[in-house]
C-alpha cells in the first residue's frame, strides 16, 4: 500500500496505525511525528504566510476567499512519480489543506489509473474516530484502527469518570484566532465539554466564527484556553501578551484575577487526528490538576505567565 496524506490530521492518522513506512508522500504542513519531514512533500503554499502577524494573514485569506483563488496547489508531477494507491484529503478547511476537489481534479490529470481517495470532514470525536476506522480499512489494517479508537475511547472515559461529582462546571472561552479574535468550533467544544467545562461562546460541532470582545467580557470566562490555530507555544506567548492583554478591561476577567489563562500549542487542538484527545488530557488537567496531574503530554499546555494587561 502506497499511502498519501494531503493533510496533517491524516499523516498523524496513518502514522498511530504503524503505516508510516507506506506513507510515500505529505502535506507541506505535515510536521508530526517529526520523521515524516523526510518524507517527499506533494503540496505547496502560493504564499509564505508563517511569519506574518495573525492580521495579516487573516487579511489574506479573506482575499483569497473573495477573489476564489487557492492558497496551496498539487505537485502533480511528484504525485505521478510517487504512484499512490491511497490518497487522504479532506472537506473542512480551505485554510488548514488543499480541499478535495483540487486532489480529485489533479490525480485525474496526472495518473493514469484510479487511486482511492478518502475525503474527511469531521465535525465531533466521534467523525474523528469514524475516520480512524476508514483509513485503517482502506489501508487493510482495520483491527489496528479497532485498536487505537478502543484506546482512544478509555481515555475519555478516564477522565469522565474522574468528573462524574461535579455539578458546577466552569465557564470556559478557548481562542482560536487572535486579530480577530475568534471562538473555536467543531469538537474543540466537546472537548471542553468532556474535560468538565462549558464553552458557552462556542457552538459543538459548529463552526468558528469572529467574536466580538464586549460578547467576552459578558461571559466572563474563568478559563481562557489560548490556542490558535497552527501556532506554536513561543508565538502564542508573544502575541497573548501584547495585542491580547491590551484590549479594555482584560483584567476584570475572571480567567485573568485567577491566573487561569493557558496557553496551548496551536498546532493541535485544530487538527482532527488522534491527538485530539492529548488536547482533552490538557484540558482536564488545567482546570483540575488536583484530579488530573500530569495526564497530558509535556508541551501540551503552559500556564501563562501573570498577565494584569
Amino acid at each position: 500500500m502506497r499511502i498519501c496524506s494531503l493533510l496533517p490530521s491524516a499523516t498523524e492518522m496513518v502514522c498511530a496505525l504503524g503505516l508510516e513506512d507506506q506513507l510515500v508522500g505529505v502535506s507541506h504542513t505535515c510536521d508530526y511525528p517529526e520523521t515524516v519531514g523526510e518524507k517527499p512533500v506533494v503540496s505547496r503554499s502560493l504564499r509564505n504566510i508563517r511569519h506574518l502577524e495573525s492580521s495579516e494573514i487573516d487579511a489574506i485569506i479573506q482575499q483569497a476567499r473573495t477573489n476564489n483563488n487557492p492558497l496551496y496547489w498539487i505537485d502533480g508531477d511528484l504525485l505521478r512519480e510517487l504512484q499512490p494507491d491511497l490518497i487522504i484529503t479532506q472537506e473542512l478547511c480551505e485554510v488548514c489543506a488543499i480541499g478535495s476537489g483540487s486532489v480529485f481534479e489533479t490525480a485525474a490529470k496526472v495518473l493514469d489509473y484510479q487511486p482511492e481517495i478518502i475525503t474527511v470532514r469531521p465535525a465531533g470525536l466521534d467523525d474523528i474516530f469514524q475516520n480512524i476506522l476508514n483509513v485503517g480499512e482502506a489501508a487493510q489494517v482495520p483491527q489496528r484502527a479497532q485498536d487505537l479508537v478502543d484506546d482512544l475511547r478509555r481515555r475519555v472515559d478516564h477522565v469522565t469518570g474522574g468528573l462524574q461529582d461535579i455539578e458546577l462546571r466552569p465557564r470556559v472561552f478557548c481562542v482560536d484566532w487572535l486579530e480577530p479574535l475568534r471562538n473555536t468550533g467543531q469538537w474543540v467544544p466537546e472537548l471542553v465539554e468532556l474535560a468538565g467545562g462549558q464553552e458557552g461562546l462556542a457552538e459543538k460541532w459548529g463552526k468558528s466564527r469572529e467574536i466580538q470582545w464586549r460578547e467576552v467580557l459578558d461571559y466572563q470566562p474563568e478559563y481562557l484556553m489560548v490556542m490558535p490555530c497552527a501556532f506554536e507555544p513561543s508565538r502564542i506567548s508573544a502575541e497573548t501578551s501584547g495585542w491580547l492583554t491590551s484590549l479594555p478591561d482584560w483584567a476584570s476577567l475572571p480567567a485573568v484575577q485567577q491566573e487561569q489563562v493557558f496557553l496551548f500549542d496551536g498546532r493541535i487542538p485544530s487538527r482532527h487526528g488522534p491527538r485530539v484527545i492529548d488536547v482533552m488530557e490538557g484540558l482536564a488537567e488545567a482546570m483540575y490538576p488536583d484530579r488530573f496531574p500530569g495526564l497530558a503530554p509535556e508541551g501540551m499546555f503552559e500556564k501563562a505567565e501573570p498577565l494584569s494587561g
